[in-house]
Protein backbone atom coordinates (compact mmCIF):
# COMPACT_ATOMS: atom_id res chain seq x y z
CA UNK A 1 0.00 0.00 0.00
CA UNK A 2 1.29 3.47 -0.91
CA UNK A 3 1.79 5.48 2.29
CA UNK A 4 3.70 8.58 1.10
CA UNK A 5 4.02 10.68 -2.03
CA UNK A 6 7.65 9.55 -2.33
CA UNK A 7 6.43 5.95 -2.49
CA UNK A 8 3.90 6.96 -5.13
CA UNK A 9 6.65 8.51 -7.25
CA UNK A 10 8.68 5.31 -6.97
CA UNK A 11 5.70 3.16 -7.92
CA UNK A 12 5.13 5.16 -11.11
CA UNK A 13 8.75 4.84 -12.24
CA UNK A 14 9.32 2.30 -14.98
CA UNK A 15 5.71 2.40 -16.18
CA UNK A 16 6.37 4.90 -18.96
CA UNK A 17 5.66 8.61 -19.10
CA UNK A 18 2.07 9.86 -19.19
CA UNK A 19 1.22 13.01 -21.11
CA UNK A 20 0.25 15.91 -18.84
CA UNK A 21 -1.88 18.24 -20.96
CA UNK A 22 -1.56 21.75 -19.52
CA UNK A 23 -4.39 24.15 -20.39
CA UNK A 24 -2.54 27.45 -20.31
CA UNK A 25 1.03 26.17 -20.59
CA UNK A 26 2.56 29.53 -19.66
CA UNK A 27 2.05 28.82 -15.94
CA UNK A 28 5.47 28.73 -14.17
CA UNK A 29 4.37 26.42 -11.32
CA UNK A 30 2.76 23.99 -13.74
CA UNK A 31 5.95 23.92 -15.83
CA UNK A 32 8.08 23.28 -12.75
CA UNK A 33 5.79 20.46 -11.62
CA UNK A 34 5.73 18.74 -15.01
CA UNK A 35 9.49 19.08 -15.36
CA UNK A 36 9.91 17.37 -11.99
CA UNK A 37 7.51 14.61 -13.04
CA UNK A 38 9.67 14.11 -16.14
CA UNK A 39 12.85 13.92 -14.08
CA UNK A 40 11.14 11.39 -11.79
CA UNK A 41 10.25 9.31 -14.83
CA UNK A 42 6.45 9.39 -15.03
CA UNK A 43 5.32 12.59 -16.81
CA UNK A 44 5.88 14.70 -19.90
CA UNK A 45 4.26 17.97 -20.94
CA UNK A 46 1.89 18.89 -23.73
CA UNK A 47 1.57 22.66 -23.41
CA UNK A 48 -1.46 24.47 -24.80
CA UNK A 49 -1.50 28.24 -25.17
CA UNK A 50 0.13 31.19 -26.84
CA UNK A 51 3.38 29.94 -28.38
CA UNK A 52 5.29 33.16 -27.73
CA UNK A 53 4.27 33.29 -24.06
CA UNK A 54 5.07 29.61 -23.60
CA UNK A 55 8.53 30.11 -25.14
CA UNK A 56 9.11 33.02 -22.77
CA UNK A 57 8.14 30.85 -19.78
CA UNK A 58 10.39 28.05 -21.02
CA UNK A 59 13.38 30.39 -21.17
CA UNK A 60 14.08 29.37 -17.56
CA UNK A 61 14.66 25.77 -18.73
CA UNK A 62 17.87 25.16 -20.73
CA UNK A 63 16.78 21.54 -21.16
CA UNK A 64 13.29 21.35 -22.65
CA UNK A 65 13.21 17.59 -23.09
CA UNK A 66 10.26 17.39 -20.67
CA UNK A 67 8.08 19.15 -23.27
CA UNK A 68 6.66 16.62 -25.72
CA UNK A 69 4.57 19.08 -27.72
CA UNK A 70 3.24 22.65 -27.81
CA UNK A 71 -0.23 23.28 -29.25
CA UNK A 72 -1.14 26.82 -30.26
CA UNK A 73 -4.30 28.32 -28.76
CA UNK A 74 -4.93 31.96 -27.95
CA UNK A 75 -8.29 32.51 -26.24
CA UNK A 76 -9.18 30.96 -22.89
CA UNK A 77 -12.03 29.03 -24.51
CA UNK A 78 -9.77 27.65 -27.24
CA UNK A 79 -7.14 26.54 -24.73
CA UNK A 80 -9.83 24.67 -22.76
CA UNK A 81 -11.35 23.07 -25.87
CA UNK A 82 -7.99 21.93 -27.26
CA UNK A 83 -6.97 20.57 -23.86
CA UNK A 84 -10.17 18.53 -23.51
CA UNK A 85 -9.93 17.18 -27.05
CA UNK A 86 -6.24 16.33 -26.57
CA UNK A 87 -6.69 14.47 -23.28
CA UNK A 88 -9.23 12.17 -24.94
CA UNK A 89 -6.31 10.76 -26.93
CA UNK A 90 -4.53 9.77 -23.72
CA UNK A 91 -3.05 11.47 -20.69
CA UNK A 92 -4.24 13.61 -17.82
CA UNK A 93 -5.41 17.22 -17.75
CA UNK A 94 -3.83 19.99 -15.67
CA UNK A 95 -5.14 23.54 -15.37
CA UNK A 96 -2.41 26.09 -16.00
CA UNK A 97 -3.31 29.73 -16.57
CA UNK A 98 -6.76 28.88 -17.96
CA UNK A 99 -9.61 29.93 -15.65
CA UNK A 100 -11.25 27.11 -13.70
CA UNK A 101 -14.78 28.06 -14.80
CA UNK A 102 -13.83 27.99 -18.48
CA UNK A 103 -11.95 24.67 -18.23
CA UNK A 104 -14.78 23.00 -16.28
CA UNK A 105 -17.35 24.30 -18.78
CA UNK A 106 -15.35 22.66 -21.57
CA UNK A 107 -14.96 19.41 -19.59
CA UNK A 108 -18.72 19.31 -18.99
CA UNK A 109 -19.68 20.11 -22.60
CA UNK A 110 -22.43 17.66 -23.58
CA UNK A 111 -21.22 17.24 -27.16
CA UNK A 112 -17.42 16.97 -26.94
CA UNK A 113 -16.54 17.17 -23.23
CA UNK A 114 -15.50 14.53 -20.73
CA UNK A 115 -18.89 13.56 -19.34
CA UNK A 116 -19.38 9.85 -18.65
CA UNK A 117 -22.71 9.88 -16.85
CA UNK A 118 -20.91 9.49 -13.53
CA UNK A 119 -20.78 12.24 -10.89
CA UNK A 120 -17.51 14.15 -10.95
CA UNK A 121 -15.95 14.74 -7.54
CA UNK A 122 -12.72 16.10 -6.11
CA UNK A 123 -10.47 13.82 -4.05
CA UNK A 124 -7.63 15.28 -1.98
CA UNK A 125 -4.79 13.27 -0.44
CA UNK A 126 -2.30 14.20 2.26
CA UNK A 127 0.36 12.45 4.31
CA UNK A 128 -0.53 11.64 7.91
CA UNK A 129 2.57 10.95 10.00
CA UNK A 130 1.07 11.17 13.47
CA UNK A 131 2.15 8.60 16.05
CA UNK A 132 4.77 7.27 13.63
CA UNK A 133 2.09 5.61 11.51
CA UNK A 134 2.59 6.94 7.99
CA UNK A 135 -0.28 6.74 5.55
CA UNK A 136 -2.04 8.71 2.85
CA UNK A 137 -5.44 9.97 3.97
CA UNK A 138 -8.08 10.93 1.40
CA UNK A 139 -10.67 13.69 1.81
CA UNK A 140 -13.71 14.57 -0.30
CA UNK A 141 -15.34 16.71 -1.53
CA UNK A 142 -13.77 20.10 -1.02
CA UNK A 143 -13.68 21.30 -4.61
CA UNK A 144 -16.54 20.27 -6.90
CA UNK A 145 -19.77 19.18 -5.19
CA UNK A 146 -21.26 22.12 -3.31
CA UNK A 147 -23.99 20.58 -1.15
CA UNK A 148 -24.31 16.83 -1.79
CA UNK A 149 -27.58 15.00 -1.16
CA UNK A 150 -27.60 11.37 -0.04
CA UNK A 151 -27.24 9.88 -3.52
CA UNK A 152 -24.39 12.25 -4.35
CA UNK A 153 -22.64 11.36 -1.11
CA UNK A 154 -22.70 7.73 -2.21
CA UNK A 155 -20.93 8.78 -5.42
CA UNK A 156 -18.44 10.85 -3.43
CA UNK A 157 -17.63 7.79 -1.29
CA UNK A 158 -17.40 5.44 -4.28
CA UNK A 159 -15.02 7.76 -6.13
CA UNK A 160 -12.83 8.11 -3.04
CA UNK A 161 -12.81 4.35 -2.48
CA UNK A 162 -11.71 3.82 -6.08
CA UNK A 163 -8.72 6.11 -5.51
CA UNK A 164 -7.90 4.28 -2.26
CA UNK A 165 -7.95 0.96 -4.12
CA UNK A 166 -5.55 2.41 -6.70
CA UNK A 167 -3.23 3.30 -3.82
CA UNK A 168 -3.30 -0.33 -2.71
CA UNK A 169 -5.76 -0.09 0.18
CA UNK A 170 -8.25 -2.92 -0.46
CA UNK A 171 -10.67 -2.02 2.32
CA UNK A 172 -10.38 1.66 3.32
CA UNK A 173 -12.05 2.94 6.48
CA UNK A 174 -14.44 5.78 5.64
CA UNK A 175 -15.49 8.36 8.25
CA UNK A 176 -18.55 10.51 7.52
CA UNK A 177 -17.58 13.74 9.26
CA UNK A 178 -20.02 15.86 11.23
CA UNK A 179 -19.75 18.25 14.15
CA UNK A 180 -20.79 15.51 16.57
CA UNK A 181 -20.70 11.73 16.71
CA UNK A 182 -24.37 11.24 17.61
CA UNK A 183 -27.40 11.44 15.34
CA UNK A 184 -29.16 14.77 15.91
CA UNK A 185 -32.40 15.51 13.99
CA UNK A 186 -31.47 19.19 14.02
CA UNK A 187 -28.29 18.36 12.09
CA UNK A 188 -29.37 16.72 8.82
CA UNK A 189 -25.80 15.72 7.96
CA UNK A 190 -25.78 13.37 10.97
CA UNK A 191 -28.86 11.59 9.62
CA UNK A 192 -27.21 11.18 6.21
CA UNK A 193 -24.10 9.81 7.95
CA UNK A 194 -26.10 7.18 9.80
CA UNK A 195 -27.92 6.17 6.61
CA UNK A 196 -24.63 5.84 4.72
CA UNK A 197 -23.21 3.63 7.47
CA UNK A 198 -26.29 1.39 7.31
CA UNK A 199 -26.12 1.25 3.50
CA UNK A 200 -22.54 0.05 3.77
CA UNK A 201 -23.51 -2.52 6.39
CA UNK A 202 -26.14 -3.91 3.99
CA UNK A 203 -23.77 -4.04 1.01
CA UNK A 204 -25.12 -1.03 -0.87
CA UNK A 205 -21.72 0.68 -0.62
CA UNK A 206 -18.94 -1.80 -1.32
CA UNK A 207 -15.19 -2.11 -1.04
CA UNK A 208 -14.87 -0.16 2.21
CA UNK A 209 -16.01 0.16 5.83
CA UNK A 210 -18.20 3.20 6.50
CA UNK A 211 -19.09 4.71 9.87
CA UNK A 212 -20.71 7.95 10.92
CA UNK A 213 -21.56 10.37 12.16
CA UNK A 214 -18.05 10.97 13.47
CA UNK A 215 -16.47 14.22 14.59
CA UNK A 216 -13.00 14.87 13.21
CA UNK A 217 -11.23 14.16 16.50
CA UNK A 218 -12.70 10.72 17.03
CA UNK A 219 -12.37 9.86 13.33
CA UNK A 220 -8.58 10.29 13.31
CA UNK A 221 -7.49 9.97 16.97
CA UNK A 222 -7.68 6.66 18.82
CA UNK A 223 -7.25 8.57 22.07
CA UNK A 224 -10.30 10.74 21.33
CA UNK A 225 -12.35 7.74 20.24
CA UNK A 226 -11.48 5.83 23.42
CA UNK A 227 -12.22 8.82 25.66
CA UNK A 228 -15.66 9.13 24.07
CA UNK A 229 -16.31 5.40 24.32
CA UNK A 230 -16.63 4.83 20.59
CA UNK A 231 -16.22 1.24 19.41
CA UNK A 232 -15.88 1.18 15.67
CA UNK A 233 -13.36 -0.19 13.14
CA UNK A 234 -13.25 3.32 11.63
CA UNK A 235 -13.06 5.55 14.69
CA UNK A 236 -9.51 6.70 15.37
CA UNK A 237 -8.13 5.15 12.18
CA UNK A 238 -9.99 6.65 9.20
CA UNK A 239 -8.40 6.36 5.76
CA UNK A 240 -11.05 8.50 4.04
CA UNK A 241 -12.74 11.62 5.41
CA UNK A 242 -16.07 12.55 3.81
CA UNK A 243 -17.15 16.13 4.54
CA UNK A 244 -20.78 17.33 4.52
CA UNK A 245 -20.28 20.16 2.01
CA UNK A 246 -17.73 22.06 -0.05
CA UNK A 247 -17.19 24.73 2.61
CA UNK A 248 -16.17 22.16 5.21
CA UNK A 249 -13.90 20.40 2.72
CA UNK A 250 -12.28 23.61 1.53
CA UNK A 251 -11.60 24.78 5.10
CA UNK A 252 -10.28 21.38 6.18
CA UNK A 253 -8.00 21.13 3.14
CA UNK A 254 -6.53 24.60 3.59
CA UNK A 255 -6.12 24.00 7.35
CA UNK A 256 -4.12 20.86 6.60
CA UNK A 257 -1.95 22.79 4.16
CA UNK A 258 -1.42 26.08 5.99
CA UNK A 259 -1.54 25.09 9.67
CA UNK A 260 -0.32 21.49 9.57
CA UNK A 261 2.11 22.29 6.74
CA UNK A 262 1.15 19.20 4.75
CA UNK A 263 1.26 19.31 0.97
CA UNK A 264 -1.80 17.97 -0.81
CA UNK A 265 -2.58 16.16 -4.01
CA UNK A 266 -5.97 16.81 -5.60
CA UNK A 267 -7.61 14.95 -8.48
CA UNK A 268 -11.05 15.23 -10.07
CA UNK A 269 -12.45 11.79 -10.83
CA UNK A 270 -15.61 10.61 -12.55
CA UNK A 271 -14.81 12.25 -15.90
CA UNK A 272 -13.59 10.60 -19.11
CA UNK A 273 -10.05 11.41 -17.98
CA UNK A 274 -8.72 12.38 -14.54
CA UNK A 275 -8.22 16.13 -14.17
CA UNK A 276 -6.36 18.57 -11.96
CA UNK A 277 -7.86 21.99 -11.34
CA UNK A 278 -5.46 23.47 -8.76
CA UNK A 279 -5.94 26.77 -6.97
CA UNK A 280 -3.92 29.71 -8.26
CA UNK A 281 -2.11 29.71 -4.90
CA UNK A 282 -1.06 26.05 -5.12
CA UNK A 283 2.69 25.58 -5.21
CA UNK A 284 4.62 23.43 -7.66
CA UNK A 285 5.02 20.71 -5.00
CA UNK A 286 1.24 20.35 -4.67
CA UNK A 287 0.92 20.20 -8.46
CA UNK A 288 3.63 17.52 -8.66
CA UNK A 289 1.83 15.41 -6.05
CA UNK A 290 -1.41 15.93 -7.96
CA UNK A 291 0.19 14.89 -11.25
CA UNK A 292 1.42 11.65 -9.67
CA UNK A 293 -1.95 10.82 -8.07
CA UNK A 294 -3.85 11.70 -11.25
CA UNK A 295 -1.57 9.54 -13.39
CA UNK A 296 -2.13 6.66 -10.98
CA UNK A 297 -5.89 7.17 -11.27
CA UNK A 298 -5.64 7.08 -15.07
CA UNK A 299 -4.09 3.60 -15.02
CA UNK A 300 -6.18 0.43 -15.22
CA UNK A 301 -6.69 -1.32 -11.89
Amino acid sequence: MVTTFAELFEQLKGKGRTRVIVAGGEDPDALEAVEQSYKLGFGEAVLIGNRQKIDQALAAYPDRSFVKDILEADSEEEKARVAVETVKQGGVLLKGTTKTSILMKAALNKEWGLRTGAIMTSVAAFEDERDGNKKLVLMSDGGVVVAPDLNTLVAVINNCVEVAHKLGNPMPKVAILCAVEAVNPEMPETINAAILAKMNERGQIKGCIVDGPLALDNAVSKYAAEKKGLRSPVAGDADILIVPNIAAGNILGKSIEYYAHRTLAVVIVGAGAPMMVPSRSDRAETKLNSIALTILCSMPQ
